[in-house]
């Protein structure tokens, strides 16, 4: 098969006979017209990872020249980050068979929720959540096809579950709820009808309202228990901490009202040391929520920077996260300890409860309990000065640590989180 050069052109390639030929086109490197005895195709030819790679454009007739060239430049492009697009493309094929034959056969609960995951957009800690309820609460229900999930079977795995804990009763019905209203729709014949009932089972439990009622926790960690939970925390000892890592979670927990995950994977490009200002992003809309820190809190930053040997506030040399990950022990061992029962979502009611009892008005303490959403938020047009927030972050300072921040400086405890 012969190959030449030259300028690529709708009358140069209708004129082109039947002869078996490859026509490079001169302007647009790498593409070109394969002419054989039968049909005329535009292709695309580049090197991928030092190989060169042919890849299929489109027939001359079905495609105009135009058209071809647009898709070139989008496939070389492609190449020259080292894709090979004839990979993509038979990805996208395998994806495409798997799911017509997916939708040829009603799924198991373990087909329909791998095909839930692969299709839906959630974030990693629901993702975590419903697995779990998939591989544990439901694990035997995992190679029974959907339709065969009958409203006994509901009842009884909802009765059988709520002896454990009625809130994971509720959460294990609430996952299958979803993954059967999912396969419902996407599920579904050569006619586009559903394989399954549009009745989901679950809905059995509405019926006979056996949903479990649970209540919203509403616990935290009440001023007058302070004292003793703040010198519970301080006299903690750490068994392998020389940072003092966990206490400083805790401390930092409660003087900012940050969810346990976003506290837990801070990052120092969050930290503001020069501006004394701290950065999470919102577990649940994804906004980003920064605060001025408090006095006490902006030395122990610096303090803990000056210590750092890798991109985390609080590192954890056992996580495969490199971050420290629900300590619950030491929660547990801080319970004991001061005879305080507490949960780490209590420190941001506590955080929350002690903000909206301060003198400021509401937007004040709006800023400080929750990141502003420009787009949701009706208060954005009123700003609250940096001044005004760093103020009221160190008078909840003031009634977190109380009385016992005297002893602490007497001691020189506070002192030695001084970093100059």
């Amino acid at each position: 098969m012969s190959s030449q050069r030259v300028k690529l052109t709708k009358t140069f390639i209708d004129q082109l006979e039947m002869t078996p030929a490859i026509y490079r086109d001169s302007d647009l490197i790498g593409f070109a017209i394969r002419v054989n005895t039968t049909c005329k195709t535009y292709i695309v030819e580049k090197k991928v990872l030092g190989r060169t790679v042919r890849s299929t454009i489109g027939l001359h007739g079905n495609l105009t020249l135009a058209q071809a060239r647009h898709i070139a430049r989008d496939k070389l492009a492609l190449m020259a980050q080292g894709i090979n697009p004839n990979e993509v493309k038979r990805k996208i094929i395998a994806e495409e068979k798997l799911k017509s034959d997916l939708l040829k056969i009603k799924p198991t609960l373990k087909q329909a929720f791998d095909h839930y995951l692969l299709y839906k957009r959630l974030k990693p800690r629901t993702i975590k959540d419903y697995t779990m309820v998939v591989d544990n609460y439901l694990k035997d229900w995992n190679d029974i096809t959907l339709d065969k999930i009958s409203r006994f079977m509901i009842q009884a795995k909802h009765s059988e579950l709520s002896q454990r804990s009625l809130a994971q009763a509720n959460m294990a019905m609430r996952v299958f709820r979803a993954i059967y209203n999912y396969s419902v729709e996407h599920y579904r014949d050569e006619n586009n009808e559903s394989i399954l009932d549009q009745d989901n089972p679950i809905n059995t439990l509405n019926a006979k309202k056996a949903w479990n009622k649970i209540r919203s926790r509403k616990t935290y960690i009440h001023q007058d228990q302070l004292p003793n939970w703040i010198k519970a925390v301080f006299e903690y000892k750490d068994r392998g901490q020389q940072q003092e890592t966990n206490r400083d979670f805790l401390l930092t927990l409660i003087l900012t009202g940050f969810r346990r995950e976003e506290c837990e994977s801070l990052p120092w490009t969050s930290i503001d040391l020069k501006h004394g200002r701290i950065t999470s992003t919102d577990s649940k809309n994804g906004v980003p929520h920064s605060l001025p820190m408090g006095d006490f809190l902006f030395t122990l930053m610096k303090k803990r920077y000056a210590q750092a040997k890798n991109e985390w506030v609080f590192p954890s040399a056992k996580a495969t996260s490199g971050h420290i990950m629900n300590i619950s022990k030491v929660r547990q061992k801080i319970n004991k300890s001061c005879g305080i029962e507490f949960s780490f979502h209590d420190l941001r009611r506590t955080f929350g409860a002690i903000a909206e009892n301060l003198d400021y008005g509401q937007y004040t303490i709006k800023r400080l309990l929750s990141p502003i959403d420009d787009h949701r938020d009706l208060t954005v047009g009123y700003q609250v000065s940096e001044r005004k927030l760093r103020e009221a972050m160190n008078a909840i300072e003031e009634i977190v640590l109380g009385a016992y921040k005297t002893s602490l400086e007497e001691e020189g405890i506070l002192s030695c989180l001084d970093v100059k």
